[in-house]
């Protein structure tokens, strides 16, 4: 009976226990042969440039943190007012968790984001939207940002590039004042009030509730989201916050081969970025693992960098922004599994007696 109890109330601290150690233990495993390939790679240089490779470990860890900062800035605009230490904590499990994690690994991030916000107290409405609008952001600012650039370095016509940006800006401020128009808000929020009854883990009380008053939890929640509605002039701070990540994770990839003492092929290094991008948001393998390495080595030595010198900065670039900040991140875990709040759940409001 004594072993029943303990187990039933340390249950959530061995489950948290367990993804550490997987997760750890992945990266663990994989970093050895990363780094016999980096020192393979690095027999037939002269010298690494440490320098270089001093700035490139800065900027890529910069990148995350500037990120954080944009889901600070959005809570803020709710009202919410957390420590950066709390929202960066947030920030760098969630990325662990998205990058090293297979294939729901972005979902899981997402979940466990909006689970430490409501721990401290951030509502529900307001954690979810500043954490769904923060990628929304980010993946359109990296748009605009890789069509303006494709067309500076040469890869398409620059008329073209400004085009695609201008058309993708619009898009967006078109489709958020649509979306954030009362009445579609409360019809979309409806369909997902009772989808969310379905979701695994959720108070089967406040799932039942939300399946009969859909109308009156949709109007709830569009009232509350309707005033999340940021100014002119902290629009273009967060948007010029999300481009910042992306500026800073690109220098550092830059400085990534600088260091292995290549010359830096701009044009081949944007479009390997983006790819390199775009193998992460697919999720098929945790970080784009594979994807990510194979078409940013294939660009870099079609842009002319020797194969010792493209091998060597893929695996410093990687081995810094991917595997690095997901350990830090793992590491934030750990320490929270024993000092993070708990969450206590109250049911939802439409169950409270008026």
């Amino acid at each position: 009976m004594a072993w029943g109890a303990f187990i039933k109330k340390h249950w959530q601290t061995a489950l948290h226990w367990v993804v550490v150690g997987a997760a750890v233990g992945y990266l663990a495993w994989l970093i050895p042969g990363l780094v016999g390939q980096a020192d393979e790679a690095f027999t037939s240089l002269d010298h690494l440039r440490w320098g270089w490779l001093f700035v490139a470990i800065p900027f890529g860890v910069a990148a995350l943190v500037v990120y954080g900062e944009l889901h600070r800035q959005l809570l803020l605009v709710g009202g919410a007012r957390l420590s950066v230490p709390t929202v960066q904590g947030i920030n760098f499990v969630e990325n662990a968790v998205s990058t090293t994690i297979p294939v729901v690994g972005g979902a899981g991030a997402i979940l466990y984001a909006i689970d430490q916000l409501r721990r401290r107290k951030v509502d529900s409405a307001l954690a979810s939207w500043s954490v769904l609008v923060a990628g929304v952001i980010a993946t359109l600012s990296l748009l605009v940002l890789g069509s303006v650039g494709l067309g500076v370095v040469g890869r398409i016509p620059l008329v073209l590039g400004i085009a695609l940006a201008v058309v993708i800006a619009l898009g967006a401020v078109g489709a958020w004042k649509l979306l954030t128009h009362p009445e579609v808000l409360r019809h979309g929020l409806r369909g997902l009030v009772l989808a969310a009854q379905w979701i695994p883990g959720v108070c089967k009380t406040c799932r039942a509730a939300w399946a009969e008053r859909a109308d009156q939890v949709s109007r709830r929640l569009s009232a509350r989201l309707t005033v999340l509605q940021p100014s002119g002039l902290r629009w273009l701070g967060l948007i010029a916050i999300a481009a910042s990540t992306w500026v800073l994770d690109f220098l550092s990839l830059a400085a990534s081969v600088a260091a292995v003492g290549a010359s830096v092929p701009w044009g081949g290094l944007l479009v390997g970025f983006l790819l390199v991008q775009a193998s992460i948001a697919l999720q098929i393998f945790p970080g784009g693992a594979g994807l990510a390495e194979t078409s940013l080595l294939a660009l870099l030595l079609a842009s002319g960098v020797p194969a010792a010198q493209a091998a060597a900065s893929v695996l410093i670039y990687r081995l810094i922004t991917w595997l690095g900040l997901a350990l830090m991140g793992w590491l934030v875990y750990a320490l929270w599994i024993h000092t993070a709040p708990l969450h206590l759940h109250r049911h939802a409001p439409e169950l409270t007696p008026a």
